[in-house]
């Protein structure tokens, strides 16, 4: 059972030491203690943490404990505005024998995929209850003049590892939804693609490698790969990271294995 408002407020001050400046923050026992049993553990046993209430979290920023303790406190997290940079569309220009003629001169990628309705339609339920005016901290996306799509995806997949760490299984669930979001609220092209190359390798160093299923964030960046096949393959950075080999082609190849005809 969660714990009531008064129990979080009248609960002893726990201090978590976080990053590897050792920044000190303080938070409620009870507001943390409530997520999981390893975090009962941590912040009420018996071992050196639980008795000095604090504890040491060196492979946590400071920033992803920020919203760790905003998800403790109030069911969710904000993270800032995603940005994309406006789609170029190659200027033409009518010529009396010619026909169409692209201007020369300036660099320009092929049109972004649509989202792919198969990625899309993949269900990654809401946890809840979720705070009153939660949808505040929905993804969003607005046009801007630099993209931060990769610091967004990895802002969530810290928040997913915390959680996948600790056994907070509302987190991991709630991170895995708006990873999904995200990567749904903006057509990929090849200029886009170094953000996903980042995302991946940022989750898959960080996730584990279970030995009877796949991890569910590795499962779903699997799925987003296979979805945008016909970009990805062509692309010589992304085409590298498949030749890397390890875990990450090893479960894309399950992934898409069933569906190649014999």
């Amino acid at each position: 059972m969660s714990a009531s408002f008064e129990a979080i407020i009248l609960s002893r001050f726990f201090t978590f030491v976080v990053g590897t400046d050792a920044v000190p923050i303080v938070v409620h026992e009870a507001a943390v203690a409530d997520q999981s049993p390893e975090l009962t553990a941590l912040t009420r046993g018996k071992m050196s943490e639980g008795l000095a209430a604090e504890a040491r979290w060196e492979d946590v920023d400071k920033e992803t404990f920020i919203r760790f303790a905003q998800f403790a406190y109030i069911g969710d997290y904000m993270t800032p505005q995603m940005l994309i940079e406006p789609t170029e569309i190659p200027p033409t220009i009518v010529t009396w024998d010619f026909g169409c003629v692209k201007k020369a001169g300036k660099k320009h990628f092929p049109e972004p995929l649509d989202p792919i309705p198969a990625f899309k339609s993949l269900s990654y339920p809401l946890p809840i209850p979720r705070f009153n005016f939660a949808d505040t901290c929905d993804p969003t996306v607005a046009e801007g003049p630099s993209e931060n799509i990769g610091e967004i995806l990895i802002i969530h997949a810290s928040l997913y590892i915390l959680a996948e760490k600790w056994g907070i299984d509302r987190l991991k669930r709630l991170a895995l939804f708006k990873i999904h979001k995200t990567l749904s609220l903006f057509n990929l092209d090849i200029p886009k693609l170094k953000h996903v190359i980042e995302f991946v390798r940022y989750a898959y160093e960080r996730t584990p490698d279970l030995s009877t299923k796949t991890d569910g964030l590795r499962e779903l960046i699997c799925h987003y790969v296979a979805a945008n096949a016909e970009l990805t393959a062509k692309d010589m950075m992304f085409l590298a990271l498949i030749e890397e080999g390890g875990p990450f082609a090893r479960d894309l190849w399950k992934l898409v294995a069933p569906a190649v005809k014999s």
